[in-house]
Parts: structure tokens; sequence; C-alpha cells
């Protein structure tokens, strides 16, 4: 390959950390350019669907790469146009779009139309990129024709050097890091979950921060007094929660990777987690993980019940040495870290190789 870099459209519909994150890395190396479609509601995003079909149809030409943050709507007409006009096109699968909870109204798949386009998408690609091995098993079942690479999100941990790990003793109580401002993100992060293990250890100290309990429509009577709910807070405030608390908890019943979870083990939280998604590969089998059901709503009348489960392994992880807390961040800075993903993205998208 020469060395003129190449020119790349990014595609995205909503800014986040971690698109901000693959902006920086892909303009380090190519020519970025970036197109927007604003899908805030369903008028804004037909409107912003016609604008992208003149785009691409006009201008595809100038690129030689384009690469797409989710399979969803917005995927559909870069995948087609890329494939028609022999351009690679890959599509970050970040969980939402491999997915379908009926109950909750969660993942494109419950709509047939959004789904359809999702998996075409897919289809249409050069290559998904997946961000955890859970997402890549469940795209290349989706899309079996299109090849699937691992490629963990990057995390910009602080500088180990500079951040110590608190000294033995000096942590207590049960960590949650989870956005929710629905009632649909309430379930899926299972924020009732927590609340019910904090309910059923009331000499326990539980912090929940991230979440909106009143727009989840839960009353303040339901919340116990051993738990602590911070509705907003700085990210950078975050590390002192963390360097507080013996153990993080994540108890969602759908999560692709986890974000909070690698941050409060590079902080030297145990995790407790259920098994949900990418969880597991992110805890590398450090700390507690339990079965926990869609339906399971950690009822007490069975003493089997996943809620009892979780109760055993926030009494056996506070009870642990924090010995173990190294560990934990070396694991995450091992596999999670921004330097990683740069090169494997740098990597799969300078191949010769073309569709």
């Amino acid at each position: 390959m020469s060395g003129k870099r190449e020119k790349v459209l990014f595609l995205y519909t909503r800014d986040s950390t971690f698109i901000r994150g693959d902006e920086e890395i892909l303009s380090r190396h190519f020519n970025l350019s970036t197109l927007v479609t604003d899908n805030s509601n369903p008028l804004r995003q037909f409107f912003a669907l016609i604008k992208q079909f003149f785009f691409l149809l006009f201008r595809i030409g100038r690129f030689d790469i384009l690469y797409v943050w989710f399979a969803d709507y917005h995927s559909f007409l870069p995948s087609l146009f890329a494939k028609v006009t022999g351009k690679r096109c890959y599509i970050v699968i970040g969980g939402y779009d491999v997915c379908r909870v009926e109950k909750f109204s969660y993942g494109s798949y419950v709509n047939s139309v959004r789904g359809w386009m999702a998996r075409e998408s897919m289809r249409l690609a050069t290559a998904t990129l997946c961000v955890s091995n859970h997402v890549k098993k469940i795209a290349m079942k989706l899309a079996p024709e299109t090849p699937a690479h691992l490629v963990y999100n990057g995390i910009n941990f602080p500088d180990s050097s500079k951040t110590r790990l608190p000294a033995e003793g000096g942590r207590a109580g049960v960590l949650c890091v989870a956005i929710s401002r629905t009632r649909q993100s309430f379930y899926i992060k299972g924020i009732d979950r927590f609340i019910a293990l904090a309910q059923a250890m009331p000499t326990y100290k539980f912090t929940l921060i991230g979440t909106d309990t009143t727009k989840a429509g839960i009353s303040k009577e339901s919340i116990p007094s051993n738990l602590e709910i911070i509705t907003e807070i700085e990210h950078k405030d975050l590390t002192a929660y963390y360097h507080k608390s013996k153990v993080y908890c994540q108890l969602s019943r759908r999560e692709s990777f986890s974000l909070a979870l690698a941050e409060a083990m590079f902080h030297g939280c145990m995790p407790l987690t259920t098994m949900a998604g990418g969880m597991p590969e992110v805890s590398g089998g450090l700390g507690e993980i339990i079965y926990a059901s869609d339906s399971d709503s950690f009822s007490r009348d069975d003493s089997e019940s996943s809620l009892q489960e979780a109760m055993n392994g926030v009494a056996r992880l506070s009870a642990e040495s924090e010995d173990y807390a190294p560990a934990m961040r070396e694991r995450v800075i091992a596999l999670f870290t921004l330097d990683r993903r740069e090169r494997s993205l740098v990597s799969i998208l300078s191949s010769d190789n073309r569709p």
C-alpha cells in the first residue's frame, strides 16, 4: 500500500466517549470526515437519512473507507453504497444492534424493519468490529458471510504510577455505576436487582451512581436507608467512590461490555456481576459471577434464588483481602486500553484486502 493517507467517512448518530475515542484514533492515521445522522426522533431521522442518501450519492467517490458506529437505520445506506461502489465499510457492533428483549422493548430486533436494516448492513459490510466475544458470536450468526473482528472498547485509564490504590482496610461497601434515565434502562441495567440486594443486606452500605429513580417511576419510599443514590456526578469524581468501595456490583440483564466495571477493576474493586453479555470477559474470572435470568426479580421466596447468590457473593468479597487489587488493575490495562484498540483498528482498516 502506498504512503498516501486513505480517506475515511466516519458515520454515527449520537456522541459518546467511545465514538469520540475512535474519531481521535482514526484522525491520527487517516484523512477523516464525519457525517452525523440525527435520530433523536422519527421525523428528524427521516430527513437525516434523506440527507445521507444524497451525500453518499454525490460524494462517496471521495472516500476509501466508510466507518459506521452501530448497525441500525443509519448504517444500511452506507453499507449498500460501499458494496455497490467497491469501497470498504466497517461497522462497529455495540450490543443493542444484535439484541432483542421483547419484555423491555430493548434492541434493534424488537422492530422488524430496524432489525432487517441492522442485519443487512452487517451482511453488506466488509467486516464487523465487535466490542466483545459475546457480541461477535451473535454477529457471526446474523451475518455468517461477513468477517467479524474482536476489538474491545478502549478506556482512557489514568496513569497507574500517579493513581495509587488505597491502603489495606480503606474500603467498604458496594458500588454500582449505571446511567439510567428511563424505566427501560432501569431494568436492562438491573437497578431493580441492586435495590433488592441493598434491601436484603441492611448492615452493608450501598451506593448507586448515575440513575434517576424518579424518571424510572420508583418511589422514594421503596429506596432502603442503606442505599445512597447520586443521580449525577462528574466522571473525574468517580475515582473517590471506586476507592471507597470494596465491591463493584453490576446486575444487568443485558451488557455488551461495561465501561464502569473495567474502571472499577482498575481502581481495585472486586466485581460481582451476572453472566450477561461481555461482563465475564471483562472480569476474567476475578470476583463473583451469578446466574440470573431476564425474568428474575430477585425474589427472596426461593432460598436458591439469584438474590441469595448475590448476597453470598457480597459477603464473600467483602471479607476478601485487598491483595487482589493489583491483579484487577493489571487485567484491564492488558486488554482494554485505547492504545490496544488503536493498534487493532489501524491494522484492520489499513489492510490491502478489498471486498
